[in-house]
């Protein structure tokens, strides 16, 4: 199932909307952690620094497959062999790892899909027990460049009460101001 308001715009213009070193500081995403998962790789934007930093294997899963293709050649061309890149509808089918396989999956920009507690309960079944789920968000900022629709967009405090709802998640920390135009947080699998 294709995202609602999932549209991509051209990759120098959608990377140029994150301080990713700041995002992966931010949230702790360091060599502690070994495999990993992200849904929605596109243009590998995040999937291609995580595979940098991590001590493991990064599942890259998106729904199109030419951004499968583009998130793999890149990490081809820059010889990382740790970037393992699938088409996959993550929303309808899980994310097809073994249950409890990854320290952490990732979901970035991705939850105002309609509907984010399932996608939050796939997550929760790929990550390990004391595992990691990690989520950014476009600000509620009428004047972020980017994003869906303000409608669709949620809220920090949304985004803890689904996770919540899981009965597998606690936050860890508050929310994370990722400047210029997004916000994170950190679950913890109970």
């Amino acid at each position: 199932m294709k995202l609602r308001d999932s549209g991509m715009p051209d990759e120098a213009y959608w990377e140029s909307l994150f301080n990713i070193p700041l995002i992966l500081s931010a949230l702790g995403i360091d060599s502690k952690l070994r495999d990993v998962t992200e849904l929605g790789c596109g243009y590998g934007t995040f999937a291609i620094p995580i595979a940098r930093a991590i001590g493991g294997t990064i599942y890259a899963f998106d729904i199109e497959p030419a951004m499968v293709a583009l998130t793999a050649s890149r990490s081809k061309h820059l010889g990382l062999k740790n970037v393992v890149c699938r088409t996959r509808d993550v929303m309808e089918e899980g994310f097809g790892l073994i249950p409890g396989s990854v320290d952490a999956a990732f979901l970035f920009n991705i939850l105002h899909c309609e509907h984010p507690q399932t996608l939050l309960q796939h997550a929760v079944e790929a990550v390990a027990s004391s595992g990691w789920i990690f989520v950014i968000h476009w600000r509620l900022d009428p004047k972020t460049p980017r994003g869906p629709s303000l409608a669709i967009r949620p809220k920090p405090e949304q985004i803890v009460q689904w996770a919540e709802h899981t009965g597998q998640l606690t936050q860890d920390g508050g929310t994370i101001d990722l400047q210029p135009w997004h916000f994170g947080l950190r679950f913890r699998r109970q």
